[in-house]
């Protein structure tokens, strides 16, 4: 259950304080205050520390949140980034008592250096996949240089004649999607597009060949 961040009067710290030189035991003291060990023992100890009685002066609001609460969010999108705020605050509102929106769920992970990116897009491999590639990687490590001279390296790459299959951002205000300079053209059928292919071994670089498609 989430804390409470409600301040320990003076009164009732002076009076912890007086039952303290009284000689009565911290569990005498907490079912007198009603209120947890860790208080009385903080109150005590600041106390015999410094000999006097007075709490900090706050600046600004006070955190809605205590540590343990911001570190079960943190927690939450730590285990799965793609997690929803709104789907947490929901969840969070449901376990605590403390009811806090999805706004309050982003500006903790922001203050925790977590930010809303888009997630790269990468083939899929399996966890089997990913070990037998492992294996595969490891096993070429200590060949000799012989092994190499006969393996050609060949790879290629997509080039688009018009526009692009990313993701393009603009910065915008509100109702100004459709201003022309906030626009992406885009033609019938894609634009078309030139398939590069190139390889090369231990003697050198090949020559590119370029196939264009449509």
């Amino acid at each position: 259950m989430a804390r409470s961040h409600k301040e320990t009067t003076i009164s009732i710290q002076k009076l912890m304080i007086f039952h303290h030189n009284s000689g009565k035991s911290v569990w005498n003291i907490t079912k007198l205050v009603d209120l947890s060990h860790s208080i009385v023992q903080y109150v005590q100890k600041h106390f015999k520390e410094e000999n006097w009685i007075e709490n900090k002066v706050r600046k600004g609001r006070p955190a809605k949140l205590a540590k343990s609460d911001q570190r079960f969010i943190i927690g939450k999108f730590v285990k799965n980034p793609h997690l929803s705020a709104l789907k947490v605050s929901a969840e969070f509102n449901e376990k605590f008592s403390t009811s806090i929106s999805h706004e309050t769920v982003r500006r903790v992970l922001r203050t925790a250096g977590l930010n809303g990116r888009s997630a790269c897009r990468k083939f899929f491999v399996s966890a089997k996949n990913r070990k037998l590639r492992l294996s595969f990687a490891k096993s070429m490590l200590n060949k000799p240089e012989a092994y190499w001279n006969n393996v050609l390296f060949v790879d290629e790459s997509k080039f688009n004649i018009f526009g692009s299959n990313g993701r393009i951002m603009v910065w915008r205000r509100k109702n100004e999607e459709l201003n022309p300079k906030n626009l992406v053209g885009t033609i019938k059928y894609g634009g078309g597009g030139v398939l590069v292919c190139g390889c090369m071994s231990a003697s050198g670089l090949d020559n590119l060949t370029a196939k264009r498609y449509f």
